[in-house]
């Protein structure tokens, strides 16, 4: 059944998917590390391998930190648009900027038309200039293991929503 005015499909952040990656590089890394350090205390060249460790960890670190307004955005689906989570914050594209959505596996990549600008009526926040080639391109990147509903819960509120409008393959 079609949802009816007003209602919203939410999908919120799965805050433990967000961390679960992380937990096998910063174990790794330390490991690495601690490898490199004991090396070094028996004599041998390890300080190539504890930097190389401390730097896997920083820069794992570094990306879970740099995302974090992906992570604090859910996944909202109305009668208007759809509400993306993105590295600059949520996005609005209003159905009509819409041209296709590409599943490929779990990530769902939502492609605009390619008239579509950042002044485009509606359409909020992507206003950095080189989102809009992935936008028309490849596609917004959505992983929906990330979120609390499931893909297929995601893909038939898209088709509900949509009315049928979106091209969802």
């Amino acid at each position: 059944m079609p949802p009816g005015t007003g209602e919203l499909f939410i999908a919120e952040v799965d805050r433990d998917a967000w961390r679960r990656p992380l937990v096998p590089w910063v174990v790794g890394g330390a490991v690495v590390t601690l490898t490199g350090l004991a090396l070094l205390l028996v004599g041998w060249f390890g300080i190539v391998v504890a930097l190389a460790g401390a730097c896997v960890v920083a820069a794992k670190v570094g990306g879970y930190v740099a995302r974090r307004k992906r992570r604090s955005s859910p996944l909202m689906i109305d009668l208007d648009g759809v509400t993306l989570p993105t590295a600059q914050g949520p996005a609005l594209l209003p159905w009509d900027t819409l041209r296709a959505v590409v599943v490929d596996g779990p990530t769902l990549r939502f492609r605009v038309r390619p008239s579509v600008t950042p002044a485009t009526p509606g359409v909020t926040g992507l206003h950095r200039r080189d989102a809009w080639p992935v936008a028309s391109g490849p596609g917004l990147p959505l992983d929906t293991r990330l979120f609390t509903r499931d893909r297929d819960e995601i893909i038939t509120a898209l088709r509900d929503y949509s009315h049928g409008s979106l091209r969802i393959s």
